[in-house]
C-alpha cells in the first residue's frame, strides 16, 4: 500500500508540474499569439506548410535548406482554421514540455529547488534568444533533451535487454530532430558515443557492433526515408542539393559582420553561461555528471559554431544543456535563488512578455499591407522581393519562382545557393510582368545582391507606382515596406 501510495503521489507531481509549465509558457509567450510576422523564418515555415495542402513539394515547387521534418509540423498547424495562432500554441506546448523533462532530468542529479528552477529558467530563456515563436530549435530540443534524459538514466542503471531498448528510444528521437534540422546530430553524435563507451566500460565489447549500428541506422531512418521518397519520385537531386549541396556552397559572411554577430550573442549568452559554469563546478566531484554535461554542450556548441553565423535564435539548442546546468546552480539554496532571479532580472532586458500591443499591430499592418497588394495587382501575381512571405498566404497569390524566401532573391550570401541560378531567376520573374512589387524602401538585409536588388527596382521605376508604404513592426526592429503596384 505504501509503495502504491508513492506511486499515486508521483504521478500526482508529475502531472502539476506539466499544468506548472505549460501555465508559465503560456503567461511568457501569449503576448505573440496570433502575430503574423513574429519572424521571417516561421512565418516561411508556415506558408510552405500551408501551400503542402495545395500540392506545393519543398525543394521542388518552393525551395529552402531546412529538412522535411520541420515542413511537416508546418503542415500539421496549417490544417486548423488559424495556422498562425496554432503554429505558437503547437510551439507552447513543446517549450512545456521540453521544461519538464529538463525538470525530470534535473531530478535525477539535483534538489528539488533545482530541478523546477531549471525547468523554468529553460522556459525564461527563450524570449531573449528569439525563440517566443516556432524556430526550429524550440520543436527538436524536446527530442533531444528527453534522449539525453534516458541516457543519463541508463548511466545510473546499467545497460540491460530494457536498457537497450531505452537508449533505442533516444536514438530514434535523435533521427527526428536531425529530420527538423541537421545539427542536431552533434547531439545525436555525442549521445551515442556516450553509450557506446558505457557498453565498453560495462565488458561488453565483442558485442557492442550490433547495438552501435542498430543505433546509428536509427538515428538516420527519418532522414533516408524522405531522401528515398524523393528519389523515387524523381526529385532525388533538388533533395540532395538542398540537403547537402547547398550548406557547402553558402557563402560565409563578412567579417565585420561574424565579429558583430558574435560579439552581439557572447554578450547575450554570457550571463546564463557563468550560471552553468557555477553548476558545473558545484559538481566538480561527480565526475561522471560533470563529463555528461560538458560533453552535452561541447557537442551543442559545434553545433552553433558549424553554422558560421551567430544570430540570438541559432543559440536556441545551447540552453537546454546550460538551463540543465545552472539548474545545478540554482539547487545552492538561498544563493541559487538569488541566481535565479538574477537571471529573470538580465533577461527582461531583452523581452518583455506584457507587449500584447506588437502583435496587434503586426496584424494590423500585415492586413494593410494585404489590401494593398490585392487591390492593384492587375491579376498579374505578386513579387515579395523583401518583405514578409506570409503576404502569399494571406492574398492566396501564386508563386512566380521557387525562390518565395525573400533573402533566397535579395541576399548575396544566399545568391546561388539553390539548384537556381539567382539572377536568371529574377529576370525570369520579372519578365512575366509582375503586376505588385514588394520591397522594403531600405534593404533590410546585408550584404545585397547588387544584381538583384538593382533589377527589381529598375523594373519598379520603369513599370510600376507607388501605392503606399506601410512601416512593420517586429520585436526590435520595424522597417518601411513600399507597395509598388498597377505595374504596367
Amino acid at each position: 500500500m505504501a509503495l502504491e501510495a508513492r506511486s499515486a503521489l508521483s504521478v500526482k507531481r508529475h502531472f502539476w508540474m506539466a499544468v506548472l509549465f505549460t501555465a508559465v509558457a503560456l503567461v511568457l509567450r501569449c503576448s505573440t499569439f496570433g502575430n503574423p510576422n513574429l519572424g521571417v523564418d516561421e512565418q516561411f515555415y508556415l506558408l510552405v506548410g500551408q501551400r503542402m495542402h495545395d500540392g506545393a513539394l519543398p525543394y521542388v515547387d518552393v525551395w529552402d535548406r531546412k529538412p522535411f521534418g520541420l515542413f511537416v509540423l508546418y503542415w500539421l498547424f496549417a490544417f486548423f482554421p488559424d495556422p498562425v495562432l496554432s503554429y505558437q500554441l503547437g510551439a507552447t506546448l513543446f517549450a512545456a514540455a521540453t521544461a519538464w523533462v529538463i525538470w525530470q532530468l534535473l531530478r535525477d542529479c539535483a534538489e528539488l529547488q533545482g530541478a523546477l528552477l531549471g525547468g523554468l529558467a529553460y522556459l525564461v530563456l527563450l524570449g531573449p534568444f528569439n525563440g517566443f515563436g516556432g524556430q526550429a530549435p524550440v520543436f527538436y530540443n524536446l527530442f533531444i533533451a528527453t534522449a539525453a534524459m534516458l541516457v543519463w538514466r541508463e548511466r545510473i542503471a546499467p545497460l540491460t535487454n530494457r536498457g537497450y531498448s531505452r537508449i533505442d528510444v533516444a536514438m530514434a528521437l535523435c533521427g527526428l530532430a536531425i529530420a527538423i534540422k541537421p545539427t542536431a546530430m552533434f547531439e545525436g553524435a555525442f549521445l551515442g558515443l556516450w553509450c557506446a563507451i558505457g557498453l565498453w566500460r560495462e565488458g561488453h565489447r565483442r558485442a557492442m557492433i550490433g547495438p552501435i549500428l542498430r543505433w546509428m541506422l536509427l538515428g538516420a531512418i527519418p532522414t533516408l526515408a524522405i531522401g528515398a521518397a524523393y528519389l523515387t519520385i524523381g526529385h532525388g537531386d533538388e533533395w540532395w542539393h538542398a540537403m547537402v549541396t547547398s550548406s557547402l556552397t553558402k557563402q560565409v559572411r563578412p567579417p565585420e559582420q561574424l565579429s558583430f554577430l558574435s560579439y552581439a550573442l557572447a554578450m547575450r549568452i554570457g550571463p546564463v553561461v557563468l550560471l552553468a559554469l557555477w553548476g558545473l563546478v558545484a559538481i566538480r566531484n561527480e565526475r561522471p555528471l560533470l563529463v555528461f554535461l560538458g560533453g552535452w554542450l561541447m557537442a551543442a556548441t559545434v553545433g552553433l559554431l558549424v553554422l558560421l553565423s551567430f544570430f540570438a535564435h541559432y543559440a536556441l539548442p545551447l540552453l537546454v544543456p546550460l538551463s540543465v546546468a545552472a539548474g545545478l546552480a540554482f539547487a545552492r539554496g538561498g544563493a541559487g535563488r538569488i541566481g535565479f532571479a538574477a537571471l529573470i532580472a538580465v533577461y527582461a532586458l531583452w523581452y518583455d512578455p506584457t507587449n500584447f500591443a506588437l502583435s496587434r499591430q503586426a496584424r494590423t499592418e500585415m492586413a494593410q499591407l494585404s489590401q494593398l497588394a490585392q487591390a492593384h495587382d492587375r491579376g498579374r501575381g505578386m513579387l515579395v522581393f523583401d518583405g514578409p512571405s506570409w503576404l502569399y498566404a494571406i492574398t492566396g497569390e501564386r508563386f512566380l519562382s521557387p525562390l518565395v524566401f525573400p533573402q533566397h532573391l535579395n541576399s548575396e550570401i544566399e545568391r546561388n545557393v539553390s539548384h537556381l541560378e539567382t539572377d536568371h531567376e529574377v529576370d525570369r520573374i520579372l519578365a512575366g510582368r509582375p503586376g505588385v512589387v514588394i520591397t522594403a524602401l531600405s534593404p533590410r538585409n546585408e550584404p545585397v545582391n547588387r544584381y538583384a536588388t538593382e533589377r527589381v527596382w529598375s523594373y519598379i521605376a520603369a513599370n510600376c507606382h507607388r501605392i503606399g508604404v506601410i512601416t512593420l513592426h517586429e520585436r526590435g526592429d520595424e522597417a518601411a515596406i513600399g507597395v509598388f503596384g498597377d505595374c504596367h
